[in-house]
């Protein structure tokens, strides 16, 4: 039996802010019918429980691409995201 937060189900990741996008701290569940479910804090929210909410894989994917593209700072390699994102 898994527990809630078992590492096998969540992939966590932190996305560097610039001077218009704060920080990000992402916790993505495994993708099922081409959603995610995903639990967000930012630099602005990390106090707080995090706001939940569901997501196209294919949009949260080109995100993390744009930030990789502007060179902000991501804490997975973009093999393992694609991998876990089954892109």
């Amino acid at each position: 039996m898994s527990t809630p937060f078992a590492e096998d189900e969540f992939l966590t990741l932190r996305v560097g802010g610039d001077a218009a996008t704060p920080e990000r701290l992402l916790l993505i569940g495994r993708p099922r019918d081409g959603r995610v479910r995903i639990r967000e804090w930012t630099s602005n929210t990390l106090n707080t429980a995090g706001a939940d909410h569901d997501l196209p894989a294919a949009e949260l994917l080109a995100g993390i691409e744009q930030a990789y593209a502007s060179r902000r700072p991501v804490s997975e390699e973009m093999y393992r995201i694609r991998s876990w994102l089954g892109a």
